[in-house]
């Protein structure tokens, strides 16, 4: 069973500390709330990160605070998401050890333990940029929090480069209170936020950095209390007799996806990430021929993913590969619900797996005489796969394994049983979609935009149980594209990796100047030697 969702109950106030609760009923068991904390709690993740390039006001290093000003913008920014628009920034989490963890309400927040700075060279090149944040986020996405009881698991580290008038802003968020979408929210509130208020902003010193709240927060509910699903006895009785059944009674396939060594929990959060960007025109071309090919972007990533997969390994390792792709949830929730899941935090997420069966996987592996039949089985591959995506998302709320959530009553035990079982798939591609440069600001909006966003890519915990190479891409509307490349450690060799996302970037990047993806052939090459 693949799990991509979690939720905690709101039910009341942290034991020992003064505050309001948030909901007046006695605590309740939510079906898939104690997914996320529960491996939280084990130490196999800690949080999704969200990251975004500020360009900073032109007169900022002009200013006579310079640097100070800056600060004292975003501190003054945050302060007001903090207090008037994303109220699951107040909560914490109280029993992620137990079955029944609930949200508790917070009645105040230090800012000196969410807002981070960390300054950054002029003097690098971007490529060195980017190694340096990806070593950066790697340790981030395996710091673990503060007591979650009494503090909310949510921080800001803000990576400032004055003299380059940009900021690196990453918005890191335990997994139970919001998701990949969830990221962009938060940063088009801030940015909204940062170009709305008065400037200059009047620099501080910090004397009183304590948020105090006086009013009870109201968060997204559980995502099966937005959503109706609904489960057919077939769907219900065959997922459950595979998940409980005895194993000497399961139906084994005659075939199975190539994925690798089987499910290592140890070593927890060992992560590896790599980055890279394409700059708008070429992103914008890849945009333009996904369209020429009714080929959404994801999908062109698979069928990419399937061709570069298939010529690293020989058929007789593998003959078929399983691909996996989160889909957010929040299209689902009915107009009738009068909240706006689209402009607040939550988890709202589900997944969809893929199998590239012996045929695809044989055509993507035989290299074609010319390059325009090349490009052909990339395509190909896709809109197998985009075509079959379409077809689930019509009716994506039917036989959900979201529904079934509720049957699993210890996922402590669940987590602790995943070691030497068949990992997920092969690999997964995650795509968070654009964000607008402004946020939501309308375009014909009084405000004179100072801040900017012109880069946008998100990162998460490495757990052993995933797939063996996965794909997270975001980018800024009519702007740059952003592709992360991640791993964990001992899951595959890092020259292995290393060498993949060097493929991948070469690839798109050639096809966004020539037009074609030139996929090479490395089954000649003794990489394909896993752990």
């Amino acid at each position: 069973m693949s799990i991509h969702t979690c939720r905690v109950t709101l039910v009341k106030q942290p034991s020992g500390r003064a505050g309001s609760s948030i909901a007046s009923s006695e605590p309740r068991t939510i079906a898939d709330e104690q997914y996320s904390s529960s491996r939280h709690s084990l130490g196999l993740y800690q949080n999704v990160i969200t990251v975004c390039r500020y360009t900073l006001p032109q007169d900022a290093d002009k200013l006579p605070s310079g640097e100070a000003q800056v600060k004292a913008s975003i501190r003054k920014a945050l302060t007001t998401v903090v207090l008037e628009k994303l109220p699951a920034l107040r909560v914490a989490i109280e029993g992620e050890e137990t079955k029944q963890p609930v949200y508790v309400s917070l009645p105040n927040l230090d800012l000196r333990e969410h807002l981070e700075w960390i300054s950054r060279a002029p003097a690098q090149t971007p490529d060195q940029q980017d190694a340096q944040l990806m070593q950066d986020l790697e340790r981030e996405n395996a710091r673990s929090w503060l007591d979650v009881t009494t503090h909310s698991p949510w921080r800001i580290i803000v990576y400032l480069n004055t003299a380059d008038g940009w900021a690196d802003v990453a918005f890191a968020a335990h997994h139970a209170l919001a998701d990949g979408k969830s990221g962009h929210v938060f940063h088009s509130h801030l940015v909204e936020t940062l170009n709305s208020q008065a400037t200059p902003i009047q620099v501080d010193d910090e004397n009183d950095p304590i948020i105090v709240f006086t009013e009870q927060p109201t968060i997204l509910p559980s995502q099966e209390e937005l959503i109706n699903f609904t489960l057919s006895w077939s769907f219900f009785i065959g997922t459950i007799w595979r998940q409980l059944g005895p194993a000497w009674l399961q139906i084994v396939p005659t075939a199975e996806a190539y994925v690798g060594h089987r499910v290592t929990l140890e070593p927890k959060l060992k992560g590896n990430l790599r980055a890279f960007h394409l700059a708008p025109r070429h992103a914008a071309a890849l945009l333009a021929s996904c369209h020429a090919k009714c080929v959404s972007l994801t999908a062109l990533m698979h069928g990419l993913m399937l061709v570069l997969f298939a010529r690293r390994f020989p058929a007789d390792v593998a003959t078929s590969f399983e691909a996996s792709t989160p889909i957010s949830m929040r299209f689902c929730v009915p107009k009738s619900v009068d909240l706006d899941v689209f402009r607040s935090l939550g988890n709202l997420v589900s997944a969809y797996s893929y199998v590239y069966g012996k045929d695809a996987v044989a055509d993507g592996r035989d290299v074609a005489a010319t390059e325009i039949a090349d490009d052909e089985k990339v395509w190909r591959a896709a809109a197998k796969m985009g075509a079959s995506l379409k077809a689930r998302l019509a009716n994506i709320t039917e036989d959900n394994v979201l529904g079934l959530m509720g049957w699993i009553r210890d996922w402590h035990g669940w987590w602790r049983e995943r070691e030497g079982k068949i990992r997920d798939s092969t690999w997964n591609v995650s795509n968070t979609g654009p964000i607008s440069a402004m946020g939501e600001l309308p375009a014909n909006s009084a405000v004179h935009p100072r801040w900017k966003l012109t880069r946008n890519f998100y990162t998460q915990s490495s757990i052993g149980k995933d797939a063996l190479i996965n794909i997270n891409i975001g980018g800024v509307r009519d702007g740059e594209m952003s592709f992360v490349v991640a791993w964990h450690h001992g899951v595959v060799q890092d020259e292995f990796a290393d060498t993949f996302a060097k493929d991948l970037q070469a690839c798109l990047e050639r096809y966004s100047i020539s037009g074609h993806f030139a996929v090479p052939d490395r089954l000649s090459e003794r990489e394909t030697t896993l752990r």
